[in-house]
């Protein structure tokens, strides 16, 4: 494994969430600057990686897991990753479900939505069983297959922007610090979590990092914007995914274009795959070493997704799953800010160990 194709992966993980959720909760966050919130949300972010990767680079070949194991012991870990491994299990559900409805709305309005939820969760299911590095390799072919329908989807709609629909540009009172919505954009920084998780001697540097985040923000931004000028603030709050409609707005006369969101779609899948895959992973490792050990990683992984299906089935529409959003808010605010500061300050104070 390569830092190119780690860090494409930390790249295409953070876009996973950003199309999925991000656009939609910060316009109903905010009605102005939307660009402060998202800045805000960045600037945390690049704050909570430097102490994440600090702590990794004083234990080389060492995961996070291991410096919490070796500075709290078992049972202390295993307190540390509980909310952790809720906060992944809440995630799971609902970037399943939401890519569900996606898939079924777009490209296959016939299919059961039983059937295409089993079709996806059995390819989540295919690359957590061989593994974070095969996913970390595979990044690499992926951002070259999917980062130009992205970016196509995205730039094409400049033809359709009003650009008086960006003002007020400024958020005199930022309400969005008291708005639920935007503390479930945290979301995102769960793409960086999987850096502690493998124990390799190559550490990724914060200064590439961040790097690869900066870039994260600028497609953050472009995400929100977008729908933003096209529609503006008032229409662009009613849409479930603004992306997805602002795509839609574009008339291409060439037959390989002639339905853009449909391409918009299989990107936004594919990475949604891709970031399932990787939870499930990291979900089956921690269970796996800290709670299941003498429980094969393979039945954990399939006990998880047949869960996971079944409970799906359960979900009656998409607006009940906005209270398990606000309530997986909390979990996921201690996974990407309080585990990292916990993480940090073990691997400064280890445990004493009596011989």
């Amino acid at each position: 494994m390569s830092k190119t194709q780690i860090l494409t992966l930390f790249i295409l993980l953070h876009l996973a969430s950003i199309f999925a959720v991000f656009p939609e909760r910060i316009i109903s966050s905010t009605s102005e600057g939307h660009w402060v919130a998202i800045t805000m949300l960045f600037a945390v972010e690049f704050m909570v990686l430097w102490l994440y990767l600090k702590s990794l680079k004083r234990f080389p070949g060492k995961s996070a897991v291991d410096i919490c194991l070796g500075s709290l012991g078992s049972w202390g870990t295993r307190l540390v990753v509980l909310p952790m491994i809720v906060f992944i299990s809440i995630e799971l559900l609902l970037l399943m479900y939401f890519q569900e409805v996606e898939i079924k709305a777009v490209l296959l309005q016939r299919t059961p939505a039983p059937a295409t939820l089993l079709l996806f969760i059995s390819l989540c299911f295919y690359a957590a069983w061989k593994g974070l590095a095969v996913m970390i390799r595979a990044s690499i072919a992926l951002s070259i297959l999917l980062m130009p329908f992205i970016l196509f989807s995205m730039l094409i709609s400049i033809q359709n922007f009003r650009v008086s629909y960006i003002f007020p540009i400024w958020d005199t009172h930022w309400t969005f610090f008291t708005q639920p919505d935007f503390y479930v954009c945290t979301v995102i920084f769960a793409g960086f979590l999987f850096l502690g998780m493998i124990p390799s001697h190559q550490r990724i540097r914060f200064g590439h990092a961040s790097v690869a985040l900066g870039i994260v923000f600028v497609l953050a931004l472009g995400s929100v914007y977008v729908p933003l000028l096209v529609f503006g603030q008032e229409t662009a709050v009613n849409f479930q995914y603004p992306m997805l409609m602002a795509s839609d707005t574009i008339d291409l006369q060439w037959v390989v274009f002639d339905w853009l969101p449909s391409f918009y779609v299989v990107a936004s899948s594919t990475l949604a795959v891709l970031k399932v895959s990787v939870l499930l992973w990291l979900l089956v490792m921690l269970a796996h070493r800290l709670f299941l050990p003498k429980i094969g990683a393979v039945w954990i992984l399939a006990g998880i997704c047949t869960a996971l299906y079944l409970i799906s089935l359960l979900i009656p529409d998409v607006k009940a799953l906005d209270t398990y959003l606000y309530l997986n808010s909390f979990f996921c605010l201690y996974s990407v800010v309080g585990f990292p500061v916990i993480v940090f300050l073990a691997s400064r104070w280890p445990r004493k160990r009596v011989r």
